[in-house]
């Protein structure tokens, strides 16, 4: 069968040798496993993957690798083999090198008698030069518009006689005052209003200013009084109930009317008072 096969391709015009060299394979390699090697060192070290080693190799048990067992490593990448045609120069252009690098790469092999089928190493890749870029031109300014010409200015309106008044959109609202006097401060007590701002000094010590007490505070007649007094020597006090003065009395301990009294008698300031008469001093 081997003569009839040679006598066929001979016939038809195809070179036996030559069919025979483009079908071979490329060049194996081997490495032999040594003491503290595992598939990952392996694979690591000549730059192959763990899964090629297992399925060249035939591996069930990668943990069960023997000293000085001989693996079969992948066909290096860095490998060519040489197809009708071909030349060292056609060669060195399409992988990116150059005909002495790979004349270099390949001692033993004649440019001028390349054969089909051969496997040649590849030198590693030089880098080729990056084009320097081309200065670009830079576009010429196109000259601009002149802008269009300004309409004459227009004199200004005329002011309104009454012009209108802006009002704020939220006015905040006004404080509400007693309803009795326009006092100058008040000051709560409770529910109960001292003019803290209005008391008058007169003489013998005493002190009158405007109020305007609650029954909560101070009970149902005192509550309709419009002034108060205060003795400071004595801290009595009295109040002024529809125009007439009480007699003056001691105000209960910690109760508003105490409380007043303290503060009216702390009190060193003396605005102008109430234009009331005041009851005669204690």
């Amino acid at each position: 069968m081997g003569g009839l096969a040679s006598l066929f391709l001979t016939f038809t015009g195809v070179d036996p040798t030559a069919a025979a060299l483009a079908q071979a394979a490329p060049p194996t390699r081997s490495v032999r496993v040594v003491k503290g090697d595992t598939l990952e060192a392996i694979a690591a070290r000549q730059g192959v993957s763990v899964e090629d080693l297992i399925r060249l190799n035939r591996i069930t048990s990668p943990e069960e690798l023997q000293i000085g067992q001989e693996l079969k490593l992948p066909a290096s990448k860095a490998m060519v083999q040489v197809g009708a045609g071909d030349t060292f120069k056609a060669l060195a252009s399409r992988h990116g090198t150059t005909v002495a690098a790979l004349t270099k790469a390949n001692p033993g092999v004649k440019p001028d008698q390349l054969q089909v089928g051969t496997w040649l190493r590849l030198p590693p890749a030089t880098a080729k030069p990056k084009p320097k870029a081309q200065a670009q031109a830079k576009p010429e300014a196109k000259p601009q518009p002149a802008p269009p010409a300004r309409a004459a200015a227009q004199p200004p309106a005329p002011a309104p006689a009454n012009p209108p008044v802006a009002q704020p959109a939220d006015p905040p609202p006004a404080p509400q005052a007693p309803q009795k006097v326009e006092p100058v401060r008040w000051k709560f007590y409770g529910n109960t209003l001292v003019d803290w701002g209005g008391w008058k000094l007169h003489d013998g010590g005493v002190r009158v200013t405007l109020v305007q007490p609650t029954a909560a505070e101070l009970g149902p007649v005192r509550s309709r009084a419009a002034a108060v007094a205060v003795h400071c020597n004595s801290l009595r006090q009295g109040w002024l109930v529809d125009g007439v003065w009480e007699p003056w009395g001691v105000p209960e301990p910690r109760s508003v009317a105490q409380k007043i009294v303290l503060d009216l008698c702390g009190n060193l300031t003396d605005p102008a008072g109430p234009a009331i008469p005041p009851p005669a001093a204690p």
